[in-house]
């Protein structure tokens, strides 16, 4: 039996020493850079220079930019990322009902939207206005709804399951889509979505005493951790810069002027000003051609836009492997388009501070478009960084919840209300509540990108947007982070 035991404590601190050096090396790899030891991993974190193809998910950068499933009963939750293939599933339900001209077309008001919202139901909101013209772009169809020229809102619902229902709800426009094709195949992901579980969203007025649909949840099932990332373009690494630079200027550089400033920054000029290519110490790109009258007199449509900008990201730099969308298309002049693009991370948005830092953006991906030319491309993305994780990460820290954010700033938030009002009006102090509140149209949850303090981590944020402002704020700490006024 003494023989047994010994060999039994042996095992024990074999197995011990064992772990124990595990967690040691964990340590060691993650003080040690991944570019001196392993190049090849490094480069997989960062752009990927070389990669050129057709454009060929168009509809993919076009998906909607949030989902809000309702499962009824004043139940919802909200989504970011198309895990559940919803928006694949309408464009085909789309094509189906177009291909067998057997739909109609009937506006509606507002309270039969709503109505048919409260079943169990998906809406998907895009952020910006899609045009028919793109609609019939990702459908593959020459016919399309003649009778909706734009839209920002899509809603599949129980209510009846053989329609479609579309909105321009910036312009106060509601239609329905009537046709043959069933969407039980669509309303089906609503129940796959309770069985994998959820984070529940209720009414502001399910939670506080005033009239209000806009949603928020009272707490999130899971915790939402910092991420670890990487600058996409590191300044630092000759190579991986003189091979993005190639991208815009050829592969000899030789004609090419580089200059290195002391912050960091690698510039890259061509000629007498004809292209410039810079990338700041932070990692932000930034590429400006000066215009070619021939290719900028062209004209093109918001189609035409589209395609110029994404076959241009295609070449310099490309998306593989970022999950990224189109944020919005801005028609400046005639002819000259500003496409923004965001991305998200885990499935949540990454937003940023800009130069200035008075203004919070999520459209990390800047192209504007000139005819035929693209004449300025803006790029800041961070790559999750590919860590070897053998023991789960110390982390203590916990997400407050959207009402305890609102709670612990609500002087802030009030003091933007009553600023905005009349001054010469006067609201009894009961009341304050209850106006504040009901102005709460949107409550978000994303990441926080900040290079200047964090170069590093992305740190999960609240965004709560109301009629006057956009708060962000530390969903650790309750902080305000920025605000915005809309």
């Amino acid at each position: 039996m003494r023989k047994i035991g010994k060999e039994n404590f042996k095992t024990i601190l074999l197995t011990m020493l064992f772990v124990l050096s595990i967690a040691l090396n964990q340590q060691l790899w993650e003080r040690i850079s991944l570019t001196k030891i392993i190049p090849s991993i490094r480069q997989m974190e960062t752009i990927e220079v070389r990669s050129q193809g057709n454009i060929d998910n168009i509809s993919d950068i076009l998906s909607p930019q949030s989902f809000c499933i309702n499962f009824g009963g004043g139940l919802h939750t909200l989504i970011y990322s198309d895990s559940y293939g919803i928006w694949k599933g309408t464009i085909e339900t789309i094509r189906d009902q177009i291909s067998k001209k057997d739909f109609k077309v009937e506006l509606i008001d507002e309270g039969l939207w709503e109505e048919a919202r409260d079943f169990r139901s998906i809406e998907m909101k895009f952020g910006y206005t899609m045009s028919a013209n793109l609609l019939k772009e990702i459908a593959k169809e020459t016919e399309i709804v003649d009778e909706i020229e734009a839209f920002d809102s899509i809603l599949i619902s129980s209510k009846d399951d053989t329609s479609i229902y579309m909105a321009s709800q910036r312009d106060g426009e509601y239609y329905v889509v009537k046709g043959a094709r069933n969407n039980d195949s669509l309303l089906n992901i609503i129940k796959n979505i309770e069985e994998n579980g959820y984070d529940a969203y209720y009414s502001t007025q399910d939670i506080y005493p005033v009239e209000n649909k806009s949603i928020m949840p009272i707490e999130l099932n899971e915790n939402i951790h910092e991420v670890q990332v990487v600058q996409e373009i590191d300044p630092t690494n000759d190579g991986q810069v003189e091979s993005f630079a190639g991208t815009f200027f050829g592969e000899n550089l030789d004609f090419v002027r580089k200059i290195r400033e002391t912050s960091g920054s690698v510039i890259y000029m061509y000629g007498y000003g004809q292209k410039e290519l810079k990338i700041d110490d932070l990692g932000v790109l930034h590429y400006i051609e000066k215009i070619d009258p021939q290719k900028s007199s062209k004209n093109i449509s918001t189609e035409d836009a589209l395609k110029i900008a994404l076959q241009f990201i295609n070449e310099h730099g490309s998306w593989s492997n970022v999950d990224i969308y189109l944020k919005n298309i801005e028609l400046t002049q005639k002819n000259r388009f500003i496409l923004s693009f965001g991305y998200r991370i885990n499935g949540l948005p990454v937003y940023y501070e800009t130069d200035n830092k008075q203004k919070m953006m999520d459209g990390a991906v800047q192209v504007e478009v000139l005819g035929e030319q693209v004449i300025y491309y803006k790029r800041f993305l961070k790559r999750e960084k590919i860590a070897i994780k053998l023991l789960e990460d110390e982390e203590n820290m916990t997400v407050l919840s959207a009402p305890q954010i609102i709670d612990m700033n609500f002087s802030f938030i009030k003091g933007d209300f009553l600023r905005a009002i009349d001054q010469e009006k006067t609201i009894d102090q009961k009341e304050i509540l209850k106006n504040v509140l009901s102005t709460i149209r949107k409550v978000e949850v994303g990441y926080y990108n900040q290079p200047s303090k964090k170069p590093n981590k992305l740190i999960p944020i609240w965004i709560i947007k109301t009629d006057q402002m956009i708060y962000y704020f530390d969903a650790y700490n309750g902080r305000m982070i920025n605000r915005t006024q809309i």
